[in-house]
C-alpha cells in the first residue's frame, strides 16, 4: 500500500521533470537542412566532398589518383608506401595502392584516397550495393630496380 502511494506521488513528478527538460531544449534544436534529408532520413555528408557519389565521379577520382602515382621511381624501400583506397559494401577497402613518395605528393595522394573512399561508401549506401565480403590483405611494398612494387606474398592480416 505504501509503495503504491509513493509511486503515485513520484510518477507525476518524474514525468513533469522529463517534459520540462524536453521542452526547454527543443527550442534550441532545428530540423536538418533539406539537403541532408532523403526519404525522411538524415544523410551524413562529408563537408570536404563537393561531388555527388556517382560512378563517373568515382572513376574520375581514380584516374586522378593514377595520374598522381603513375611514376613509381624510388631510391629505397622507405619511399614505397601502401595506401588503402575505396570502400567495399561489406566493409574494408576496395583496393590497395602502392606508390612512391619520392615522385608523388603524399598528402595529395592520401587526400584523394579519402575522397574516393567517401564517394564509394556513400554510393554503396545510397544504391544498396552488395559485394563479396572477402577481407583484402594489405600488401607489402619494396623498391626493386628503382621502382616501387607490390609484394602480395608479404600481406599480413590487420585485426
Amino acid at each position: 500500500m505504501r509503495l503504491s502511494v509513493i509511486a503515485a506521488v513520484l510518477l507525476p513528478l518524474c514525468l513533469s521533470a522529463c517534459s520540462d527538460a524536453a521542452t526547454s531544449n527543443s527550442d534550441q534544436l532545428s530540423p536538418a537542412p533539406a539537403a541532408l534529408v532523403k526519404d525522411n532520413q538524415a544523410t551524413k555528408l562529408d563537408p570536404q566532398m563537393q561531388e555527388q557519389p556517382t560512378r563517373e565521379n568515382i572513376q574520375k577520382a581514380h584516374q586522378q589518383l593514377q595520374a598522381l602515382t603513375a611514376d613509381p621511381q624510388c631510391d629505397s624501400s622507405a619511399q614505397c608506401k601502401v595506401l588503402a583506397v575505396g570502400s567495399r559494401a561489406c566493409g574494408g577497402p576496395s583496393s590497395y595502392l602502392v606508390y612512391s613518395n619520392k615522385t608523388a605528393n603524399e598528402q595529395a595522394v592520401e587526400q584523394l584516397s579519402k575522397k574516393i573512399t567517401s564517394l564509394e561508401s556513400q554510393f554503396n549506401a545510397e544504391n544498396s550495393m552488395i559485394s563479396i565480403c572477402q577481407h583484402l590483405m594489405a600488401p607489402g611494398a619494396q623498391c626493386v630496380e628503382n621502382k616501387c612494387v607490390k609484394l602480395d606474398s608479404s600481406a599480413a592480416s590487420v585485426y
